[in-house]
């Protein structure tokens, strides 16, 4: 069949084409700020086997694990047997997902003449969907307690909505009607993700796309192969320490990474991961590989994009039972907290062979703040107030870092506008600032942090979860270290030792200042 550059590069860029187009289907028809303005989504394009033909902007750490959901997805249903044509299915499961219960991932097959030609999958973070504190809290030591868990069901069927399922999910949900509108959002993204594809099949002929396919993915993986082998062969090592895990406040959880490059393969071993902890900073198996696949675009091939043909010469060991490889019952509700530090070891480890190419450390992961109160009308659910701020990068040999700007693993995600926060929530943005001078030094700077600062306006509860103060971001070749992060409450309430904290009540006039922390220096300073 037919593969000619031309045809391959009009495939290749319908795929990503579409993908582009459930992603702002789901986010335009999302219910909650956290879909509509913060955008904590993904979506992808897969084959038959799975394996990613597009995708669209959005989490980097999403985009970089549903193929491998909806891979697990299918193993644990025994096949794709059980899936008819009209099919959607939805899970959260962290153990299949890789992330905590508050995402779900949706996916539904395209059929063509009776027989599967693909998937279309999307993932979003709904905000809550029960468990013991709205969110899913701070405190978490079994995933029984976050919230509502689903293996693959069907959502949907030929027929339309499965209207019981949807009624489980918005009878465990403080958000109720608005969690079932995020769910319908995904659907809508599936649904217009199978049309999309449909047309590129029905456009080429089947035997064609798969011709392009797989001509995709064999530059993909060649220039992976390429990679690799320009990189000298050897063992290289990360170490670094997470605060703690949410529970036991006074005792460090150990981050280890060992990467050996031999030839053109390369193995990333975090088999050295301590046991899983009682506190949620457990990772599925999913996401820890998408971690992994994050740093290694980052540093090596942030140019292309990402496909079925990337990483087939890159081999993730883990341990399960241990936190980047969590299995039941290990709470998972902060599932990220140790994947930042991780793309950061991973960068540096390589610090001394490639030097013009690594940066020094960022300032860490999502750095969430969130206020929870009840209801400010009636028949309205409850409101969550979730933000998840930016900080400072890390400085390169060639440029300085970037001020403010979102950690590693969350790409295109957003803070919420102050004018949506002050127009939806009982609170007051009486300051947004950059963190002058919290970036550190070298010959050229760490970019800095941020300042942003709320006064409640009602009676409120705070939610905090801040890491990285053992840690902060390091310097590299003589570069300093970045400040840690910090968070100041004053009024009823007067705190500035605060990184972590399960519902603190607040009262009118108490103000919560989040300052994050900066990136680390590169060089030397002159």
């Amino acid at each position: 069949m037919s593969r000619d550059v031309v045809t391959t590069e009009i495939v290749r860029n319908l795929f990503q084409s579409a993908a582009e187009d459930m992603h702002a289907a789901l986010v335009r028809s999302a219910y909650q700020p956290l879909l509509y303005e913060n955008q904590d989504a993904a979506v992808a394009l897969l084959d038959a086997n799975a394996d990613v033909l597009g995708q669209s902007s959005g989490l980097p750490l999403f985009l970089g694990n549903l193929d491998e959901a909806v891979k697990e997805a299918l193993r644990q249903r025994g096949g794709t047997g059980w899936l008819d044509e009209g099919d959607v299915v939805i899970l959260n499961d962290p153990y299949i997902q890789g992330t905590h219960v508050n995402d779900v991932t949706i996916f539904a097959p395209v059929h063509r003449a009776g027989e599967i030609a693909g998937f279309v999958a999307a993932r979003g973070d709904v905000t809550d969907l029960g468990g013991r504190d709205p969110g899913g809290g701070t405190e978490t030591t079994e995933v029984y307690q976050e919230g509502l868990r689903l293996g693959p069901v069907k959502v949907c069927t030929a027929a339309g909505p499965v209207a019981d399922v949807l009624d489980i999910i918005r009878r465990n949900s403080r958000s109720r009607d608005l969690v079932v509108g995020d769910v319908n959002a995904m659907i809508a993204a599936c649904r217009i993700g199978q049309r999309r594809m449909a047309e590129i099949i029905e456009r080429f002929g089947p035997a064609t796309v798969e011709a392009c396919r797989d001509e995709i993915f064999r530059q993909s993986e060649l220039a992976d192969l390429a990679t690799v082998a320009a990189i000298p062969d050897g063992v290289y090592y990360g170490e670094g320490l997470m605060d703690n895990d949410g529970i036991v406040l006074d005792e460090p959880v150990a981050v280890r990474v060992r990467i050996e490059v031999l030839g053109d393969r390369m193995t990333v071993d975090l088999t050295g991961s301590p046991d899983s902890t009682l506190g949620p900073v457990n990772c599925g198996r999913a996401q820890t590989v998408a971690a992994v696949r994050v740093a290694y675009k980052m540093l090596f091939a942030a140019e292309r994009s990402f496909d079925g043909g990337c990483f087939r010469n890159l081999v993730v060991l883990t341990r399960p039972g241990s936190v980047h490889h969590a299995v039941e019952p290990a709470a998972c509700g902060w599932y990220y907290s140790s994947l930042g530090m991780l793309i950061d070891l991973f960068v540096s480890a390589f610090a001394e062979v490639l030097p013009d190419q690594v940066t020094a450390a960022q300032f860490g992961d999502s750095m969430i703040s969130y206020f929870a109160g009840p209801s400010r009308e009636e028949g309205e659910p409850p409101y969550l107030c979730v933000e998840a701020h930016a900080g400072g990068w890390g400085a390169s040999a060639a440029a300085d870092g970037a001020d403010g700007v979102i950690n590693v693993i969350n790409g295109s995600f957003r803070n919420t506008p102050v004018e949506a926060i002050e127009a939806r929530y009982p609170l007051t943005v009486t300051e947004y600032a950059v963190r002058v001078g919290s970036g550190g030094t070298g010959r050229h700077r760490g970019g800095d942090g941020i300042v942003r600062r709320y006064r409640v306006d009602e009676p409120t509860r705070l939610y905090l979860w801040m890491d990285r103060s053992r840690t902060p971001a390091w310097g590299l070749n003589g570069g300093a270290d970045g400040w840690a992060p910090r968070v100041e409450i004053t009024g009823s309430v007067d705190r500035d030792d605060l990184l972590k904290t399960n519902g603190l009540p607040l009262q009118p006039g108490d103000t919560v200042s989040i300052l994050t922390g900066g990136g680390g220096g590169f060089g030397v300073p002159s």
